[in-house]
């Protein structure tokens, strides 16, 4: 089995990044935690044949004992957002109401310096398909838009309006980071719902990265998941 040597991380495609810290457990955990309802025991082997019976059978209950703590920087708050909605989770999210946008740095107004700030959408960097016609004179609207958001955030702050009250001017594509701790059956319901074509695209390569991971450390139980779910075809894409 792979051996868990954090932290384990993967770039998201558009910007940000996925960062697994910690771990509880390993691939065969489920297995092992099954067996207690007969107060049976198997050998390796046993338990990988038992962990797929397991994804079959759809009895996702062992894999609640399955923890996995990330790290998720530089995602839109917009996605964050989408994150929350999966309540089986525990989040901790960075505050607008104490930090600024910029970390106390000089922004350069340049679309790749820009989008390490504020996600500027994957079309006009040509990551995903588009037919959009005018994309240099879109993308300085693009940059015009956010320098004033942001300067007017700045003056509000330095005219001594509270950050909480002044972030109302920021753009909703601000990046921010989070702490995501999950056991591995709500991952699947996560993953069920964020890699189908239905989700944004954004959120997808979130998803993406997600199994990235998973990949290096419960390859039998991601593995088998997508297949069996359908879900592998997505991942791929």
């Amino acid at each position: 089995m792979p051996v868990f040597e954090p932290p384990i991380k993967e770039e998201i495609l558009g910007g940000g990044l996925v960062l697994l810290e910690e771990m509880l457990g390993d691939d065969l955990t489920p297995a092992k935690i099954a067996r207690i309802s007969y107060l049976s025991e198997g050998d390796e082997e046993a338990n990988r044949k038992l962990l797929i019976k397991l994804l079959h059978m759809k009895h996702f209950s062992p894999f609640e004992q399955q923890v996995f703590r990330f790290k998720i920087e530089g995602i839109p708050m917009y996605i964050g957002e989408q994150l929350l909605r999966h309540r089986i989770a525990s989040p901790l999210k960075r505050s607008f109401r104490f930090t600024s946008p910029d970390k106390g740095t000089t922004i350069e107004y340049t679309p790749d310096s820009l989008n390490k700030i504020v996600h500027i959408p994957p079309e006009f960097f040509n990551l995903r398909e588009s037919h959009i016609d005018n994309k240099d004179e879109l993308i300085q609207d693009i940059i015009n838009h956010i320098r004033k958001s942001v300067e007017l955030y700045q003056k509000l702050v330095e005219s001594g309006l509270r950050k909480e009250a002044a972030r109302t001017v920021l753009p909703a594509g601000l990046r921010t980071s989070l702490y995501w701790t999950i056991n591995m059956r709500s991952l699947m319901n996560f993953l069920e719902q964020r890699l189908s074509p239905k989700a944004q695209w954004e959120i997808r390569e979130l998803a993406k990265a997600v199994v990235r991971i998973l990949y290096r450390v419960v390859p039998l139980t991601i593995d088998n998941f997508l297949k069996i779910s359908g879900l592998e075809k997505y991942y791929r894409e």
